[in-house]
């Protein structure tokens, strides 16, 4: 099936091929329609659906084998760095995202959803408390990191909504169907401003873009969770001695240039 190109606002419907091969489906209706089908067990006919009354769209996806392995692997590497990191996480797989004034079964769903640290701590603590408290804790504690594996043509404006969400990071992977090859955009999200790149993840130990694809080559070539585990934990380790040793760098200098200053004084 060929890529028939983005989304036009006119077509009532639209089919096409993501980068990695899943299919989409986007249709267009009223608000109101969009958020009747909300009631709709959609999920028992394609395994993603996102309803967008605000824009009026109704996208199914079936998502590619590349697809749900990238999301499977991008579990594995944010929990086992957080865990090298002597932090905590708690990872969510197709779970919708809105805010709490939002029509219940619309919203944005990303591949990967994560608290990181405290917000993963308090999760926690509020399950132990029962569902209620740990659906409540959700609806209103956006997550601190989400993962968007493919991009496609109707995921227009999403990145500003996660923002909107209160989302802190967004990372997009730009990957092809038949290649290896995988370009990762992290991004800082802020309400009311625009995404701001990141050459470092900023809320998960440092890791930069090429960590994240060593990361993901080495993850997906393991055969068990231990394998996975330590594969991501050794990436995490060099990143920290190498920030460690930047930290000195900058260091040293200032402390020789003091020391100089002193012997002159003492001259």
């Amino acid at each position: 099936m060929a890529d028939l190109g983005p989304v036009s606002t006119a077509d009532p419907a639209t089919v096409y091929v993501g980068p990695l091969g899943s299919i989409v489906h986007v249709l267009r209706a009223d608000a109101g329609t969009v958020a009747a089908l909300a009631a709709i067990d959609w999920n028992r006919w394609f395994s993603r659906v996102r309803l967008d009354p605000v824009r009026g769209l109704i996208t199914l996806m079936s998502p590619s084998r590349l697809h749900d392995e990238l999301a499977e692997i991008f579990d594995d590497i944010v929990d086992a760095a957080a865990s090298a990191a002597a932090g905590a996480s708690k990872s969510f797989r197709t779970t919708r995202l809105r805010k709490p004034d939002d029509p219940p079964g619309t919203g944005l769903e990303p591949d990967c959803a994560f608290y990181l640290d405290e917000r993963a701590r308090a999760y926690i603590a509020a399950l132990a408390e029962g569902e209620a408290a740990a659906e409540a804790y959700f609806l209103n504690t956006p997550p601190d990191l989400v993962v968007e594996v493919e991009i496609t043509h109707g995921d227009d404006g999403r990145i500003e909504r996660y923002g909107a969400i209160g989302v802190r990071e967004l990372w997009r992977l730009h990957g092809r169907k038949g290649t290896r090859t995988l370009r990762p955009d992290f991004l800082a999200l802020r309400r009311g401003a625009p995404p701001r790149a990141l050459a470092a993840s900023e809320v998960l130990a440092g890791l930069t873009p090429a960590d994240v694809c060593e990361a993901t080559e080495r993850v997906r070539l393991s055969a068990t969770r231990d394998e996975r585990s330590a594969a991501v934990a050794r990436i995490v380790r060099r990143r920290s001695r190498r920030r460690d040793a930047v930290r000195r760098r900058y260091q040293q200098p200032v402390i020789g240039r003091y020391s100089d200053v002193l012997a002159r004084l003492q001259c």
